[in-house]
């Protein structure tokens, strides 16, 4: 929708369709795009403009002057079927842990759900829409139960993923991994389900930076990536705080790129600057986006992940907090592919909280014949010392998909002998 407004009304991540002649004394070189920085609406202001033409579904309109409750209601994303699905998932209010075949069809649900409210909230907010922020928190309540219920479930569905998707999905397994996160360091269940929020919501920026910079195949150029930097800043901007009354929800917006260190953007804060919440994202949103694929990088095994935490511990990354992450993930991650002491490979399942260097594995390959198997669960738990696990394995190196071999509700149907 095309808007002539006054050159005191153009403001940052409004679009700029076209420069009327009569308003200029002389026409700027740039007479259309993005305004992503105040200078160009002084450089206007100096050369005359005093009036321009926005595109508000291609960026910020003009904030309305109404504030009355109804106006702002009619002005925020809305959609039935979310409701729907998210009243559905309300009712799921068990929090004892139960088997994995149990939660799985539930936990996809959730998944799925928090996918769709992520990708239409992009759609709403380019269409002017306010952010629907009561969506992301029923969301963020439904994951948190689902994690204490069984967390293999959610764990195993962010694992099936699609690079296209691979921005909604990102935000959706970050909820879940910091969810877990919380859980294991005995947080109170209200501390957790912000935290769960603000890892929802901790990209919502990237919805104002040209999708180009996220579809195209290599690393970005300099120039992008200093645009993609700005999602940081834009997302706070976008998060409206009257409908958010937790300052852990904005500090894992404002903090998830900061390093211990000072390398981090966009603030350069160093260890006593970033708040706990920043520490523990920063480290859950860099093992996610190492294990799974992206357009210009493949992911790797979930164990080299946690090789690659190590690695940064101490320097970019809270030593103790990066610790007590891979021990709540178990020895052996819910997805990863291990080595038996029978001379075959398996998949991690699921994880027996009382037993964790035996979890449920879906054995796929045999090391003797250098063949696949016709796949088959097995509870390490239940097998004494007669199998065990003798260590990792890289998928990479047999070709193997891990994804793949993840469980189906039939399969479960062996789970906890």
């Amino acid at each position: 929708m095309l808007r002539k407004i006054q050159i005191d009304q153009l403001s940052v991540d409004m679009f700029v369709a076209e420069i009327p002649e009569d308003s200029a004394s002389s026409m700027p070189r740039k007479k259309r795009g993005m305004i992503r920085d105040a200078r160009i609406i002084q450089k206007f202001k100096d050369i005359g403009v005093d009036a321009v033409i926005i595109d508000t579904s291609k960026g910020l309109d003009v904030a309305s002057e109404q504030s009355s409750t109804d106006s702002l209601f009619s002005q925020t994303h809305f959609d039935a079927s979310l409701d729907a699905s998210l009243s559905l998932l309300a009712l799921k209010t068990s929090v004892h842990y139960q088997e994995l075949k149990l939660e799985w069809r539930t936990a996809r649900a959730i998944f799925e759900t928090s996918v769709r409210i992520i990708s239409q909230s992009e759609a709403a907010i380019k269409h002017g829409h306010f952010l629907n922020t009561e969506y992301f928190e029923q969301a963020s309540q439904a994951i948190c139960r689902s994690v204490l219920r069984n967390k293999d479930a959610l764990t195993w569905l962010g694992k099936m993923r699609h690079i296209d998707d691979y921005v909604y999905e990102h935000s959706v397994n970050t909820a879940v991994l910091m969810g877990i996160f919380c859980h294991a360091r005995n947080m109170p269940l209200l501390e957790i389900e912000q935290c769960i929020t603000g890892a929802l919501l901790h990209d919502i920026g990237q919805m104002r930076i040209d999708p180009e910079h996220f579809a195209h195949d290599g690393p970005l150029t300099e120039t992008q990536y200093r645009e993609v930097k700005k999602h940081v800043s834009i997302g706070t901007q976008l998060l409206p705080e009257e409908s958010l009354d937790s300052e852990i929800v904005g500090n894992i917006i404002r903090e998830h790129h900061e390093r211990i260190d000072g390398s981090g953007y966009p603030a350069g804060k160093t260890v006593e600057e970033i708040s706990i919440y920043g520490k523990m994202f920063a480290i859950v949103d860099t093992y996610d986006a190492l294990t799974n694929n992206r357009r210009h990088k493949d992911a790797i095994p979930s164990g080299f992940g946690m090789k690659s935490l190590l690695d940064e511990a101490g320097k970019t990354l809270d030593e103790e907090l990066v610790h007590q992450f891979i021990k709540c993930l178990g020895i052996y991650p819910t997805g990863s592919l291990v080595k038996l002491s029978n001379a075959t490979l398996a998949v991690v399942i699921a994880q027996n909280p009382e037993a964790p260097l035996r979890p449920l594995v879906r054995l796929i390959y045999n090391l003797k014949t250098d063949k696949f198997l016709i796949p088959q669960m097995l509870n390490l738990r239940s097998c004494l010392d007669k199998v065990k696990i003798t260590g990792y394995e890289d998928p990479r190196k047999y070709r193997i998909s891990v994804e793949e071999f993840a469980p189906e509700e039939l399969d479960l149907e062996l789970a906890e002998s």
